[in-house]
């Protein structure tokens, strides 16, 4: 399975824009202006005060993007899938939001690098190029994949999208002489909830919310939609795009807090005429000389009224095994004792107050 890949990002849609800041600045100064004239009657320059007034009146207010945590390096990467989202926020406009915010949260979810993301929006797209490989009258044999090979989810997330709106309201009026000046805010709001549901059982996981908002001056009219795509660079200059990203963002945040965690086990990968290999290497801290027990199967423990997995009781040692090279994501021992050994059993180091 060819995984997603999420767009690199510039610099102004990672960090805060100064505009923001500068027109927080120049709205003071322009009041501190008027209150200055009106008390003092002291004549301005009308167009130093258009100039701060234009400036207070244009670019899109959003907040702070510090990036994602990362993921623990004793943690897995879960595989997730998005569905299309649920649009009722009841926005019937130039775009399709279900697909388009399933788009954007896949891409935040791969730039997160805390999961492994798969295809299932397009998955028929996949499938059909699986399926056209398989004629060898049209296609070569070199670089044929291996078919059986697509990812299985464990987790699928699935949004609805509650609000998708931008209102509009006058902020302020101001009279200097003959000279009457006004300006018009516009303020998006966007609100999403995304559940987390277990592929297994079925189970609903978590649920978490994204909102986000942003304000921008008269520049911002129904009209500069117009022509704009979806989830472009144009899109997210505009009050909409701004709160679109603030609430994907809040809640790619909120998924990283809820998802479970599963954590990395060392274990016998193969075994067969190259020796013993472990799915880890250097990477893990595996090094040349460590040696390990090795455990037969676990036996899962549930409960008699629900069936939820409760623990597993590690299997009984069968051998132990000592690390003779690794390289960053293998490595291979020679058995010490016990001769039974087979893919999938667990390891565990043997310490030097274990081994006397």
């Amino acid at each position: 399975m060819t995984l997603l890949r999420g767009r690199r990002r510039r610099a102004s849609e990672v960090y805060p824009s100064s505009t923001w800041f500068l027109r927080c600045i120049s709205t003071l100064l322009f009041w501190l202006l008027v209150v200055s004239y009106c008390s003092m009657r002291n004549p301005l320059g009308i167009s130093a005060v258009l100039f701060l007034l234009c400036v207070s009146s244009s670019g899109c207010a959003t907040g702070f993007h510090l990036g994602y945590p990362k993921l623990p390096r004793s943690a897995i990467r879960p595989v997730v899938a998005v569905s299309s989202f649920d649009n009722k926020s009841g926005f019937e406009g130039q775009w399709k939001l279900g697909s388009g915010m399933a788009d954007l949260l896949v891409s935040e979810l791969v730039t997160s690098e805390n999961f492994v993301v798969v295809e299932r929006q397009h998955l028929e797209r996949v499938v059909g190029e699986i399926a056209r490989q398989k004629n060898k009258n049209l296609f070569r044999t070199e670089g044929t994949i291996t078919q059986g090979r697509l990812m299985n989810a464990r987790y699928l997330i699935r949004g609805t999208i509650a609000d998708f709106s931008q209102v509009s309201s006058v902020s302020f009026w101001a009279g200097i002489r003959q000279f009457l000046f006004g300006a018009k805010s516009h303020k998006a709001r966007v609100a999403m909830a995304l559940t987390i549901v277990d592929v297994q059982t079925g189970r609903i996981i978590d649920s978490v919310q994204g909102a986000g908002n942003a304000r921008a001056g008269e520049v911002y009219l129904k009209g500069s939609y117009r022509g704009v795509s979806f989830g472009g660079d144009a899109f997210f200059k505009t009050p909409l795009g701004s709160a679109t990203r603030e609430a994907i963002r809040k809640g790619v945040r909120g998924i990283i807090r809820r998802m479970p965690r599963v954590t990395w086990q060392l274990m016998i990968a193969d075994v067969g005429r190259n020796g013993i290999i472990l799915n880890g290497g250097s990477t893990r801290g595996i090094r040349k000389g460590m040696q390990f027990n090795v455990r037969g199967a676990g036996k899962p423990v549930t409960d008699p009224v629900t069936g939820d997995l409760l623990d597993i009781i590690p299997g009984r040692i069968v051998g132990v095994v000592r690390v003779v090279s690794a390289t960053p994501k293998i490595a291979r021992v020679e058995a010490v004792r016990g001769s039974v050994f087979v893919r999938g059993q667990m390891l565990e180091e043997v310490t030097a107050r274990a081994s006397r």
